[in-house]
């Protein structure tokens, strides 16, 4: 038996690429405008000599506000995506701003670093973490994305943020899951800047916590009382220091009570928006 192509209405076919044209000019005249306002903005920020115009936890907000009104058959994904792209580019035109990464040998930073601030932001790879934290506090980038820690490294980034106390970790990514994502390395990194943290509603907190070398793990969080995870740890002379992230905003300048003997002290390295988990994909 022969099938038979159904037959396209090309009448109502070309109305329809008529209206998607249509639509590609008011969103273009939107965008256009967009920008315009953000000349205004980048205007007004030079005069304030605003010196790092990237605001983590403002982005995270609008990007979490656009999925949850968002509906119909885009996928979260491409959204965000196209978003990412637009406030990347305004960013680029508000002042000088740089992103230096810690080059991996598949790339996967220098991607995760693109698709979060856009392709058009400049980016340079860099093969020491310390060289990363050092630029950053001298001025010379705007943002150091490093990878998320291992055991045993023999100079972690993490360590470093204790003797800077104006680098912070500002943001974890990918902040939204991003498909076709290649996943070798463990995937996650951590952008750091010079930048004051803002609560976005859902954050975590990252701190440097150094109790007994041979306390365990899990004895050190229910010592904190806070619900979190240990990402990881490095052996020093004055004992065991343990990287720790809380599942809730705590402010830099907050002063935390040492519950218990176990911890010595602790180092407050930052605080960022949760990483998002798409509810639906279009």
């Amino acid at each position: 038996m022969t099938l038979t192509a159904p037959t396209i209405d090309q009448n109502e076919l070309e109305a329809l690429r008529r209206e998607i044209d249509s639509l590609d000019r008011e969103m273009h005249t939107l965008l256009m405008r967009r920008f315009e306002v953000t000349g205004r903005v980048a205007a007004l920020k030079r005069s304030q000599q605003s010196a790092n115009n990237w605001r983590p936890g403002r982005q995270a907000q609008l990007l979490r506000a656009l999925v949850s009104r968002h509906n119909g058959n885009c996928p979260d994904a491409a959204l965000v995506r196209v978003w990412q792209e637009i406030m990347g580019a305004s960013l680029a035109l508000q002042g000088s701003f740089s992103v230096g990464i810690f080059a991996d040998k598949a790339g996967e930073l220098w991607n995760l670093a693109r698709d979060h601030f856009g392709s058009y932001i400049a980016m340079t790879e860099q093969d020491s973490a310390d060289a990363l934290v050092s630029a950053v506090a001298g001025g010379d980038l705007s943002v150091a994305v490093v990878p998320a820690p291992l055991q045993g490294e023999a100079s972690p980034w993490w360590l470093a943020l204790t003797e800077q106390k104006d680098i912070r970790a500002v943001a974890r990514l990918p902040l939204f899951d991003t498909p076709n994502r290649r996943d070798t390395q463990g995937g996650d990194a951590f952008a750091l800047a010079r930048l004051d943290v803002e609560e976005t509603g859902e954050d975590r907190t990252l701190l440097a916590v150094l109790a007994a070398a041979d306390a365990s793990d899990k004895a050190v969080l229910t010592a904190l009382g806070e619900t979190g995870r240990i990402l990881a740890s490095a052996d020093m002379q004055d004992g065991r220091w343990r990287l720790v992230e809380i599942d809730r905003f705590i402010a830099p300048d907050a002063s935390l009570p040492l519950p218990s003997p176990l911890i010595h002290r602790y180092c407050h390295l930052g605080c960022y928006a949760a990483p998002y988990t798409t509810p639906h994909q279009g």
